[in-house]
């Protein structure tokens, strides 16, 4: 997703109470709530504006990861089956809660964010060859 629409993005759900804190990485959206409650509720807002204003056919994933919620900017046929009605009530199970609670890290550190872990070996050695054409081998 380009910059552009990640921006409209931001600007309308600071437009909603609730959300802690955001983060863009690799074109997915990580929020962390206030109340974890409210991820059906923002999931919907977000998407009716996705599909409203920027792409009407695309859609949007939702996913629990740790403390945090990913959303993910998807083709309309990528996107996952919670949206079953002309409502769009969106789904929350006792399973995602009960993922959700598992997965709550104790210290202040999320694991939502690969700073957090260990970095991936595909990664580690695109970051190498990296520093490695800027110093000039």
């Amino acid at each position: 997703m380009n910059t552009k629409n990640q921006r409209q993005i931001v600007l309308f759900f600071q437009g909603i109470d609730g959300i802690k804190r955001h983060e863009w990485t690799h074109g997915t959206l990580y929020l962390k709530l206030e109340d974890d409650r409210d991820c059906d509720f923002i999931h919907t807002e977000i998407r009716k504006f996705y599909k409203g204003y920027i792409n009407p056919e695309g859609g949007v994933n939702m996913y629990a990861v740790g403390d945090e919620f990913a959303f993910d900017f998807v083709p309309e046929d990528r996107e996952a089956p919670v949206f079953t009605d002309e409502k769009e009530k969106g789904v929350w199970s006792e399973f995602a809660e009960e993922e959700l609670l598992n997965n709550i890290d104790d210290e202040d550190e999320s694991p939502a964010f690969p700073s957090y872990n260990e970095i991936p070996d595909e990664v580690d050695v695109m970051l190498n060859l990296q520093d490695e054409q800027k110093r000039g081998k």
